[in-house]
């Protein structure tokens, strides 16, 4: 196959090159050596520098030094037939953003250098490299990062679950003795046929104290339409945050996709911090629906593989071993409503609200548009209809020059309530962005929000409707400071209410988010939002102060947290943090010593301190031990150890104290069904590749830690970027004996979604340097193919009969042919008695001859 001829024509090249002057003087390579014409045409075409002969071979194609492409490059000769050169089409120039003339628009086959004669193409075979220089005057300004679209794969039909298993138990001590299990099931499902992606997302919980229960989060179906950059999506999902505030629904939804545009085309979730005080259990709720559950060790945790649904309040609770628990919310909104010139964004949406909860749940119809124009000015607006609402909005997004960005927008809306009012008022929304680079401040966004008495919006109205209850409004909400019949909070889902007169619709609220840096000082963020209400003085708020820096390896932080919920629940908690290192090598494996000083309004003081650590190739595995105490409790100690393999994460706890014991179990993981059967793997993304390697199981997968080939010749990259090149490369360092890879990395751009297949071409058995001659003498010509028995191109013939051959068996009749006639042809039989191939051994050497017939 091409592949595997141009790795031979690079040997074949190299040894040839040795026996070549490099001097202007052809003359000083004395062509006395080789005999026949043909022999002496091939030399000569190399010795005159086109050490690549005709045919099709794979390349990186890059374009005044940017890569735009990998595919098979076909190269043929001049009219002359003096040269070689890489051919391309006039379209696929023109995706390449080359301006090219009309008279060459419709061709095959085009040489660039006669096209633009100022132009030069570098081919270099060592590293299957062309490079085209074309000057800027030939050229279409398109924008950095562009995909052709004709690379985008949809990868292969496939099925997977994606799985996250939590079990922890509790046994409490004293008087209130009681023991809790609870267990945590997380799937995401999912099949793909050809463009259609099938999702399916659910979570199974139990608990001693509270039973059972399934849930059904989202299913939906998508599929993208690459042409209008667009994506059609049928079930349960969200709307963006963009111009009205995100909800969730079940129905239809049309709209653009940002991730088709180039990088520099295309503009966030959130990262959930904060701190453990023991081994303890961290959930995320949002929008009624449990979307992450985990157990992390004491000490500063960070959850970046939080999937919420766009925009909207993440409720964090983070139950500590000894039953305390701490309550904050993450707000998540987008920042400033800006799009390059050119650029527009779109979105239709039909079907019910389905927000998780039960109750009134509206059909409705929603569209929203937005564009880039010129003076750097976005206008954007929509239009939301449902059953007792009726809402518009109108904005304006502009960048300031060096003042940063800003968006600014009015939402009129009419609601039907209950009670039988009409309501009808106006929300005003600013948005702020800034990046002050040389301060090294990141105001990533400043919002503020203010809604007339008059004024709510669409999930203000479902929920008005859902607290009616004949004359008042009752609404329910889990009380952090209440415990009912030693039931914890996490294991409740209502267990207070409120009854008004009049409901508590929003009125204002303000979000900030900085991070600055101070150089070899550290950096510190703050992240604060408020939200207060129409008819109460009540007020939700959440604040997050944070310093981190270091000194040498030492590094250290303080982290301070202040919460105040609408329903009178607040606490205030300091966090401080030391972590030392001790790396007794140069291993990437590591010892680091932690300590933790904590107090909070809730739960009291406490400290921690212990020493974790990586063991193995690729730090697979980690360790950590620690103890501490809390307010009221006695000494506490925890060990737990986290291993990362090819089939999955697996990770254990155990606590310990006078008060209390616990143990966890964690497993995640995915499971992987195609044509080549079933795989499993670590942690899968959205989008993922297969890859496929016969024959090479134990081979490690370069830039994945722990993911090796599995003895069926598979293994699974679990994350891979949609619309971006992704290269694959597996590790050739300590290949098996007699196992050959030609071309050890591969580039794939896969669509949204998409699961794809990498197939390496991969030779196993023996690898053969032979010094074949012909039953007259002579050696079969210079430059012929040889054939396996499977008719693949396996080598080529150097000079004098020297051919290098991989993957091959004894007792093999390998097709030597340099011509279309059998006079044009011989065969070569691997020897029935060859020794196995040693580990380390590169070839094994022998003579043959090249037999004219078949044995």
């Amino acid at each position: 196959m091409a592949v595997n001829n141009l790795s031979y024509l690079l040997i074949f090249t190299s040894i040839l090159s040795g026996l070549v002057s490099t001097s202007p003087h052809a003359e000083e390579f004395n062509m006395d050596f080789v005999h026949g014409n043909g022999n002496i045409s091939s030399v000569v075409s190399v010795t005159g520098g086109n050490s690549i002969q005709p045919g099709s071979y794979p390349f990186d194609l890059y374009l005044n030094n940017k890569k735009i492409d990998n595919l098979n490059v076909t190269f043929v000769k001049n009219k002359t037939g003096s040269a070689v050169y890489p051919c391309f089409s006039g379209d696929q120039l023109i995706q390449y953003g080359v301006n090219v003339p009309e008279a060459f628009t419709r061709q095959k086959c085009i040489n660039v250098m006669s096209m633009f004669t100022d132009s030069k193409i570098d081919t270099d075979i060592n590293t299957q490299k062309i490079t085209l220089i074309i000057p800027q005057i030939h050229l279409i300004n398109l924008p950095a990062g562009t995909v052709p679209q004709r690379l985008l794969d949809n990868g292969i039909n496939a099925g997977f679950v994606n799985y996250n298993f939590n079990y922890s138990n509790n046994k409490y001590k004293g008087n209130n003795a009681s023991t809790d299990n609870y267990s945590y099931l997380s799937l995401n499902n999912g099949v793909n046929l050809g463009a259609f992606r099938f999702r399916q997302n659910s979570n199974l919980t139990h608990s001693s104290l509270m039973g059972t229960h399934w849930t059904n989060i989202a299913s939906w179906a998508e599929t993208d339409i690459i042409p209008w950059r667009s994506r059609v999506l049928v079930g349960q999902a969200a709307t963006s945050s963009e111009v009205f505030d995100s909800f969730q629904f079940r129905g239809a939804q049309m709209s653009s996709v940002e991730d088709m545009l180039p990088d520099s085309m295309r503009n966030y979730a959130p990262v959930v911090r904060g701190v453990a005080n023991s081994n303890a259990r961290v959930t995320i709720r949002q929008n009624g629906y449990l979307v992450y559950s985990t157990t992390v060790p004491p000490g500063p945790f960070a959850i970046h593989d939080v999937y919420p649904n766009r925009s909207g309040t993440l409720y964090v609770t983070v139950s500590e071993s000894d039953g305390s628990e701490k309550h904050f919310e993450v707000p998540y909104a987008s920042v400033a409503n800006m799009l390059r010139e050119g650029v527009w964004h779109y979105q239709i949406t039909a079907g019910r609200y389905n927000d998780g909860n039960h109750g009134y749940s509206p059909d409705f119809i929603q569209s929203s548009f937005s564009r880039g124009t010129s003076y750097n000015v976005t206008p954007y607006g929509g239009v939301l209809i449902a059953e007792n609402y009726r809402a518009s909005v109108a904005g304006i997004g502009t960048a300031l020059g060096s003042l940063g960005a800003v968006s600014i927008d009015g939402t009129y809306a009419q609601t039907n309530l209950a009670s039988g009012d009409k309501k009808q008022g106006q929300s005003y929304r600013l948005l702020y962005s800034k990046s002050l680079n040389n301060l090294g401040t990141e105001f990533r966004v400043a919002g503020y929000r203010y809604s007339t008495s008059g004024y709510y919006d669409l999930s203000d109205a479902v929920q008005e409707r859902r607290d009616w209850k004949k004359g008042y409004y009752e609404s329910n909400y889990t009380d952090p400071n209440q415990v009912t019949n030693g039931t914890p909070t996490w294991a409740q889902e209502n267990n207070t209410s409120v009854t008004s007169t009049s409901y508590a619709n929003k009125k204002e609220r303000m979000e900030v988010a900085i991070n600055q840096s101070l150089g070899d000082y550290g950096s510190f963020y703050v992240n604060a939002s408020q939200q207060r209400y129409w008819n109460s003085n009540a007020a939700s708020r959440t604040v997050q102060l944070g310093y981190n820096g270091h000194w040498d390896k030492i590094s250290y932080g303080v982290y301070w947290q202040s919460t105040k919920t609408r329903y009178n629940y607040s606490d205030n908690s300091v966090n401080v943090t030391l972590s030392i290192p001790f790396n007794f090598s140069d291993n990437t494996n590591s010892i680091i010593a932690n300590t933790q000083l904590a107090n909070s309004k809730q739960n009291g003081s406490s400290y921690n301190t212990g020493v974790s650590g990586t063991l193995l190739d690729d730090s697979r595995l980690s360790y950590g031990v620690s103890t501490g105490n809390g307010h009221g409790t006695s000494q506490n100690s925890s060990a737990n150890l986290a291993y990362r393999s090819n089939i999955g994460n697996f990770s254990s706890s155990y606590s310990y104290s006078n008060d209390y014991q616990q143990a966890s179990l964690s497993a995640s993981g995915g499971v992987v069904l195609h044509s080549g059967g079933i795989a499993l793997s670590q942690p899968l993304g959205n989008t993922f590749a297969i890859v496929k390697a016969k024959n090479a199981s134990g081979t490690q997968v370069i830039n994945s830690p722990g993911v090796v080939v599995n003895n069926s010749g598979y293994a699974i990259v679990s994350n891979v970027t949609a619309y971006r090149y992704n290269t694959i490369s597996l590790s050739t360092d300590n290949l098996k004996a007699g196992l050959d890879i030609p071309q050890s990395s591969l580039q794939i751009v896969p669509s949204q979604g998409a699961i794809v297949r990498a197939n390496f071409q991969t030779f196993y058995g023996l690898s053969l340097l032979i010094h074949s001659h012909l039953p007259n003498g002579g050696a079969p010509q210079i430059g012929a193919n040889v054939y396996s028995e499977k008719g693949v191109n396996n080598g080529t013939v150097g000079t004098d009969g020297t051919v290098f051959v991989s993957g091959t068996s004894p007792g093999e009749q390998l097709t030597v042919k340099w011509g279309d006639t059998t006079a044009e042809q011989c065969y070569l039989i691997v020897p029935e008695d060859l020794s196995p191939m040693k580990a380390g051994q590169g070839y094994l050497e022998l003579n043959a001859t090249c037999q004219r017939t078949k044995g």
